[in-house]
């Protein structure tokens, strides 16, 4: 199986076969992950893997085939005991803590910020170091993060609505009554998605869509929906409230105009992960993030 760090050393085997011919570079494999496949791209090579992952770009003559397979490898090594996934609340803050602090940081030091065992830490970051998503320096410290490619590998494994549970509900007086509740309100909660877009985007800046749906973290949406008047529906949904399946969503909260909104990170996911023009929301967001961290970009 084709590992992100092997990426570089294939596609120098594969230029000496090339030997200065204008031919198009292909990798082929059992099974190509979606890190590897994006780092084929960025690398102007083409790829094809026998669950029907398969992208062929040619000039002469002109042939372009992005066609999607498998997401997750059908191959499964019984004695291959390494962490795989970024699912659970342990994966997730050691995700949220590297998005959200500056390198470089030491195992026990990110362990320490983001309130995981050293071990969970240790498997974490191999995990990371393996996708070619962090480096580390050689006294194994974390010296670089790739933030942008981190949160969509994260978008892998966790979903707004399919990692908390998601509660729709109906404002009858609107979403600007809701904001002027929460203002009041006395519990825990993190505005989220859309709404949380407008404290981080630039003086002037609109956000891509009037917003239409108010999603907001709270551990008890029962309760919270009484104290805000709001009750359950079907369909027709203005505010979505979700439990979330870990306090991490609230770590960085930032206030604004007496509301509090989740951090930019788990903003991000959540609008990565969401539906409709969600995903549009967060590009936008990324944009603004990666004007101020650089790892962002990457």
């Amino acid at each position: 199986m084709l590992e992100p760090r092997d990426v570089p050393s294939a596609l120098r085997q594969l230029e000496s076969y090339r030997d200065g011919a204008d031919a198009a570079l292909l990798v082929t494999a059992p099974y190509l992950s979606p890190r590897v496949r994006d780092l084929l791209e960025e690398a102007g090579a083409g790829w094809f893997d026998s669950t029907g992952n398969l992208r062929l770009q040619l000039d002469r003559p002109s042939v372009f085939i992005d066609r999607t397979g498998a997401s997750r490898s059908p191959f499964t090594d019984a004695d291959d005991r390494r962490l795989k996934s970024l699912k659970g609340p342990g994966a997730a803050r050691v995700v949220r803590a590297l998005l959200d602090v500056e390198t470089p940081l030491g195992v026990r030091q990110l362990a320490d910020l983001a309130e995981v065992g050293a071990a969970t830490s240790s498997r974490v970051l191999e995990l990371l170091v393996r996708e070619e998503l962090v480096e580390r320096d050689a006294d194994g410290r974390v010296v670089d993060v790739r933030k942008l490619s981190l949160a969509r590998r994260w978008c892998a494994d966790y979903g707004l609505s399919s990692s908390n549970q998601a509660v729709p509900m109906l404002a009858a007086r609107g979403i600007d009554r809701v904001l002027a509740g929460l203002r009041r309100y006395e519990g825990t909660y993190a505005v989220t998605a859309e709404a949380a877009t407008r404290p981080y985007l630039p003086r002037g800046q609109a956000a891509v869509a009037p917003l239409a749906l108010l999603t907001i973290y709270v551990p008890d949406a029962t309760a919270a929906a009484v104290s805000l008047q709001l009750r359950p529906v079907d369909r027709g949904a203005n505010v979505v409230l979700v439990e979330p399946f870990d306090a991490v969503v609230y770590r960085g909260a930032k206030v604004k105009d007496r509301l509090i909104f989740a951090a930019p990170s788990q903003v991000v996911v959540d609008l990565l992960t969401g539906p409709g023009r969600a995903p549009e929301e967060g590009a936008s967001l990324i944009e603004v993030l990666a004007g101020k961290d650089e790892g962002w970009t990457r």
